[in-house]
């Protein structure tokens, strides 16, 4: 379980750092998962994705806002120093 939420973690971490512009749930696949994912995972990995973007929204870590075609885009909240 350490692991695991281990890899959960340093995704988190590759996900916000990849979110420096505003993306879709899809494009998000590359840093969590570091490979293709292929037809018959693609849902899996959707919702996956969706549930650390959610994760990471709730944290305010990231912002979302809908684009003009009705789908979510993630982007990191940039904090002022």
């Amino acid at each position: 379980l350490k692991q695991l939420i281990e890899s959960h973690h340093l995704a988190l971490e590759r996900l916000l750092v990849f979110l420096d512009s505003p993306r879709k749930a899809t494009e998000c696949f590359s840093p969590l998962f570091k490979r293709i994912i292929r037809e018959e995972e693609y849902g899996l990995a959707l919702g996956e994705a969706v549930a650390h973007l959610n994760h990471l929204y709730l944290a305010g870590q990231v912002d979302r806002s809908l684009s003009n075609n009705g789908v979510y885009l993630y982007s990191q909240i940039k904090t002022q120093l």
